[in-house]
């Protein structure tokens, strides 16, 4: 059985492609250079080429920013390329595996969201995953949409990453407290998702197309800020960690974005349970059990 993974330089995909050994010795992970999801007349043929049975898409657009500023760009990667390659498997029955997100969703709602809630994204970077999900579902091919939300890992561009950067440099760190969602360790996804792949391997028909993935619990910007900071010892407990609403850090900050963002993010995960048969671990647990990985990484 080969399994196609693309995006294996990202933060899911860096840390699922070595795990995918679980389900299969004929892995074959593509980086954005050897496949260039902006060129979409290439992605036909570079499947052609490789013929996977199961492709898991971990690539993505994810600069939420600006992806405002770059449309075009941000479209083709989480849209258009994801309409490319579900039609590539509705023609081959190739199973794809898409990772969309909790942005899709409008954040107005005061529950955990679910899989069958109405989606209305209220940015650009929501639209395009949402169309990334419904050329899916359009082309009729075989396929699982995991939503995910708030994910950081020991590499790339994520939250802890940038709190330690301004923690290091900075005496006081002003943090949204009105956004509100789960912390997801990146090895968390990895883990699940190969999992649920191999239950719906087991049992094709017991696929249930859609599901959110996360963590247990909740929390906000400003008090996942604070678990970082603790996590990085005595040295900067000069630091002080301020609650901003969202609103009033636009006034503060001159450069902080004005594109809007989901106030709650949050996941119901009840389905994912059924599915799995088991509870999911807390986020803050998750955290701990990785937080000197993730000082480490970022400590320079």
């Amino acid at each position: 059985m080969k399994i196609l993974l693309i995006g294996k330089k990202g933060q899911v995909g860096s840390i699922i492609k070595d795990k995918l050994k679980i389900l299969s010795n004929n892995i074959i992970s593509l980086s954005r250079k050897e496949l260039n999801l902006e060129d979409l007349r290439s992605i036909e043929r570079k499947l052609n080429k490789i013929k996977p049975k199961i492709i898991i898409n971990a690539a993505a657009y994810t600069k939420v920013d600006d992806a405002e500023k770059n449309k075009r760009t941000c479209y083709k990667i989480n849209a258009l390329s994801t309409k490319k390659i579900a039609s590539w498997c509705f023609k081959n029955q190739c199973f794809l595996i898409y990772y969309s997100t909790d942005y899709i969703f409008s954040g107005l709602n005061k529950k955990s969201w679910k899989e069958n809630d109405k989606p209305k994204p209220i940015n650009f970077y929501g639209k395009s995953k949402l169309d990334g999900e419904k050329y899916i579902i359009k082309s009729k091919c075989p396929y699982l949409i995991l939503r995910v939300n708030w994910i950081y890992s020991n590499k790339g561009e994520n939250f802890p990453k940038k709190i330690i950067k301004r923690i290091k440099k900075e005496k006081i760190i002003n943090v949204v407290n009105d956004q509100i969602g789960t912390p997801n360790h990146a090895s968390f996804i990895a883990l699940t998702t190969i999992e649920i792949l191999k239950k719906i391997l087991k049992k094709p028909e017991s696929n249930p197309k859609i599901l959110n993935l996360s963590a247990k619990g909740a929390t906000s910007y400003y008090h996942f800020a604070k678990k970082i900071k603790s996590a990085m010892g005595k040295k900067y407990k000069d630091r002080k960690i301020i609650p901003i609403a969202t609103k009033n850090l636009n006034k503060l900050v001159k450069d902080y974005s004005k594109m809007k963002r989901p106030s709650n993010s949050k996941l119901n995960i009840s389905k994912l349970e059924n599915f799995l048969k088991e509870k999911m671990p807390k986020w803050d647990k998750i955290f701990l059990k990785n937080k000197k990985k993730i000082i480490k990484s970022y400590y320079v």
